[in-house]
């Protein structure tokens, strides 16, 4: 026997508010973290923030350190919920773009994420309670990046004398928090200032392409 429209339509319900209360505690915990830091962030203040009981955060994450790393996930794929290797400015192989508008269209792509995640990483960087979190989503960046630096030799040919780790660690520095932070936050660069500059820099120093110097208007 089917389910009764009732009872299919209460559970669906059940769903949709779950999933709501969910994004308002991320929503709440995202800036708390950022501004205040992970050891100084209490369960209660992110059940504040929310507007539910506490003991509805820790239902719904269990502890701080795994409401942490679903607010990482959260500031990452943004409010599509699309992870990074999904996204369309995400190069691939048969996208059809040379390596210079590869590089660009993954710079822009990335700085948008780092718009939302970068201050969040900055925050709790230094805090050994976020530690493990941290290294456990850095991992999974470097597990990324060497396929993204695959991909991106299909283009063009990395620069002589230049390994793919290596070149895997310079995309991950030149499209790190750490650096989108200094940049904007501390040396107010623009995003479209510092996304010029590390795309010219990547072409140089990992594809040994040189650009044409744009004349002064």
């Amino acid at each position: 026997m089917s389910p009764a429209k009732g009872s299919t339509a209460s559970t669906s319900s059940r769903k949709e508010r779950a999933a709501a209360t969910r994004r308002r505690i991320l929503d709440s915990a995202l800036p708390a973290f950022s501004e205040q830091g992970y050891s100084a962030t209490t369960m209660d203040a992110v059940a504040a923030g929310a507007g539910v009981a506490v003991q509805t955060v820790y239902f719904t994450f269990r502890t701080k350190a795994e409401l942490l790393q679903a607010v990482f996930e959260h500031a990452v794929l943004g409010p599509d919920q699309t992870p990074p290797h999904l996204m369309p400015w995400w190069p691939r192989p048969d996208d059809g773009h040379d390596i210079s508008t590869a590089v660009s269209r993954l710079v822009n792509g990335t700085l948008e994420l780092l718009a939302r995640a970068a201050p969040l990483v900055w925050s709790v960087l230094g805090d050994e309670g976020a530690r493990e979190r941290y290294e456990h989503n850095e991992q999974l960046r470097r597990y990324g990046y060497s396929d993204l630096i695959q991909v991106l030799t299909e283009k063009h040919p990395l620069r002589a004398e230049l390994t793919p780790l290596k070149a895997r660690d310079v995309l991950l520095v030149l499209t790190g928090p750490q650096l989108f932070v200094q940049y904007t936050r501390e040396l107010g660069w623009s995003t479209n200032e510092l996304a010029a500059w590390i795309t010219t820099a990547i072409l140089e120093q990992v594809f040994d392409i040189r650009q044409a110097a744009t004349p002064e208007p």
